[in-house]
């Protein structure tokens, strides 16, 4: 990934939604400015440091010889932009006055991720849990130093997929409360209700939705124990001792993606929200949720951390999940302004995971039995071009999966031809930042039809009118 890149995404993006003032908004100019000055401090004084951080930079080339030892050593600052200080004033995040804590009220709407659970709960989303994309950028960027570019894809493809298109909002879960009169061009179902289209099999912490009756955004008490259990053996109450990193989680997403095909007839990945949302999600707990300070620059995430932005109470053996109560714990610091989350990372460290776990990389699905996991090939798919040989060279996989994202958008949206092809509009300025930056084979149209002896692809349930 180029360098350039930072600076490109935040000016394309930026323009592509004018209601936001970025001459008013001095973290948005500063992010650029500073992540320039940051790079070039790292080169020029410390070219051990600048040399590791290039290393973990390409996302492919041909592939690293050491794809896990690049796990391993990767930090929970991410892949791209090192977090090479601690500025407490930069990175002190208030959770007082307006961004005091608050439980949803009876008519606000909570879901499957945590992290938008604490960010509403705290008012960096707007509490009702609905929110156009000019605030879920200003939200998630100031919470959690998210980057521009990858807020507003985020939310422009949960609006075209899940939401409400001619009023441009999203649910962060159940269905939204629409006027009768006014037609919701997406399915509007939220993303507690977006299987396989935002949600999908083998959550770090939520069951499959076929195995819990169309319920995939309740906390399991079962798989937080056992994510939790990766971090070390400290039982105490505020686990202050347990230490997650991205490694840990990538290797818990592969014992957590067997267990669904051992209990899941109808477990199926192959759509976008499977190859790469299921596992950037695992990867979004650690980059977004660790904690910063002067001992730890690039961040941690200890058990106290964890339990507090997921709302679960109690110790290892006896945890509770307190429904809706995810909090932005006390004392906690994001990632520095010079260090944003871009969109561009998501691809990396998902490439960075599959590449250090390849039996992570999964197309297909249970056909409807558990355990009868059948595979389908890269190169069937995508009828000859890619191969799990030259998958992740060059900008093939961020291609790969922006393919899925772009050719599964008519399969989730059942409507007129005309209202698919607004809803592909309203997307593209979103995601040109980074696809105008790829150099991508000609894929053409992938053979969807390699899908459909897999129950699960065609799952899709719908929510009740409910707030959770």
């Amino acid at each position: 990934m180029k360098l350039s890149f930072t600076f490109t995404a935040l000016a394309a993006v930026a323009s592509a939604f004018p209601a936001i003032d970025t001459s008013n908004e001095a973290a948005f100019l500063k992010a650029a400015k500073l992540a320039a000055r940051t790079v070039k401090i790292l080169e020029a004084e410390d070219a051990q440091a600048a040399k590791a951080a290039q290393n973990v930079r390409r996302s492919s080339l041909p592939l690293p010889q050491d794809a896990l030892g690049i796990s391993r050593a990767e930090t929970n600052c991410g892949p791209t932009i090192p977090c090479p200080a601690f500025d407490a004033e930069d990175q002190y995040v208030s959770i007082e006055g307006e961004h005091a804590y608050a439980a949803p009220a009876e008519d606000e709407i909570r879901g499957p991720c945590p992290g938008l659970n604490a960010a509403a709960n705290h008012g960096y989303l707007p509490r009702s849990g609905v929110a156009s994309i000019e605030e879920t950028v200003r939200g998630m960027n100031k919470l959690y130093n998210m980057g521009i570019d990858l807020a507003a894809a985020l939310a422009a493809y949960a609006i075209v997929i899940d939401g409400d298109l001619l009023g441009g909002t999203w649910s962060i879960g159940g269905p939204q409360q629409s006027d009768p009169l006014v037609p919701i061009l997406g399915n509007g179902q939220g993303l507690s209700y977006s299987h396989n289209s935002y949600e999908g099999d083998s959550s770090i912490g939520r069951l499959d939705a076929f195995t819990n009756n169309g319920d995939a955004h309740s906390l399991s008490i079962e798989k937080f124990e056992a994510v939790y259990a990766v971090g070390g053996n400290d039982t105490s109450e505020n686990g202050f001792d347990q230490r997650y990193t991205i490694d840990k989680f990538r290797s818990r997403f592969e014992e957590v993606q067997q267990h669904s095909i051992d209990t899941n007839p109808y477990y199926f990945t192959g759509a976008f929200s499977t190859v790469v949302v299921v596992p950037a999600a695992y990867n979004f707990v650690i980059n977004f949720m660790s904690n910063h300070s002067e001992e730890h620059p690039s961040g941690y995430l200890d058990g106290y951390n964890f339990k507090q932005f997921f709302g679960v109470t109690g110790t290892p053996g006896s945890f509770k999940w307190q429904r809706g109560q995810e909090r932005i714990p006390e004392n906690w610091y994001k990632r520095p302004t010079i260090s944003p989350y871009n969109l561009a990372d998501v691809f990396v460290d998902v490439g960075i995971g599959y590449l250090a776990y390849p039996n992570t990389l999964k197309i297909g699905g249970n056909t409807g039995k558990v355990n009868s996991f059948t595979g389908v090939n890269v190169e069937d798919l995508t009828s000859g071009v890619l191969n799990a040989k030259n998958l992740f060279e060059g900008d093939n996989f961020a291609c790969f999966a922006f393919v899925l994202l772009q050719q599964g958008i008519p399969h989730f949206l059942k409507g007129p031809l005309e209202d698919i092809n607004n809803a592909t509009s309203f997307l593209a300025p979103f995601l040109e930042p980074l696809l105008g930056k790829l150099t991508c084979p000609e894929l053409g149209k992938f053979d969807q039809s390699l899908f459909n002896s897999f129950p699960g692809h065609k799952y899709s349930p719908t929510g009740p009118a409910t707030n959770y």
